[in-house]
């Protein structure tokens, strides 16, 4: 969602990090992502990138420099006005955990999600549980409902 008069969150992310990486070149950074040609510039231009050319540059970055930029690509996302309403937590990766946060979005980017209806009663089960146990996750929860379908 691009906002008049202002670069977006993600350009100016993607600008801060060229700056701090001056051997880090935009046609390598499209290479080792495996983009296009002039995918950076686009972005640079606050062109919002799809879902899953975002991946393919999150996995090219460390996932310090993904964090930052999954955050600003879902600020962009917002609508002004919930800005300050907004709080974005990118869950840390445990050491012992096999996976990584580039592992996690490339499944998540490029993974089938089974949407039948018993799949969707099953996650419905499971966030059940984990918000009875997590009261963070219910406040979550409720806050994501009324922003998606507005307050009861």
């Amino acid at each position: 969602m691009h906002h008049a008069g202002r670069m977006s969150h993600l350009s100016v992310q993607l600008e801060d990090y060229l700056q701090r990486n001056p051997t880090r070149t935009i046609l390598s950074l499209e290479s080792t992502a495996g983009l296009k040609r002039g995918t950076i510039d686009s972005i640079r231009r606050d062109q919002h990138p799809r879902p899953e050319r975002f991946g393919q540059l999150l996995r090219a970055v460390d996932d310090e420099t993904s964090r930052r930029w999954l955050i600003a690509y879902l600020r962009d996302d917002c609508p002004p006005d919930y800005l300050p309403r907004l709080e974005i937590t990118i869950a840390a990766i445990a050491e012992s955990d096999p996976g990584t946060l580039r592992e996690a979005v490339t499944a998540y980017t490029t993974g089938h999600i089974d949407t039948s209806p018993a799949a969707v009663l099953e996650a419905w089960h499971r966030l059940q549980s984990a918000i009875q146990a997590d009261n963070s996750l219910a406040k979550w929860f409720i806050k994501t409902v009324n922003l998606i379908l507005g307050e009861k």
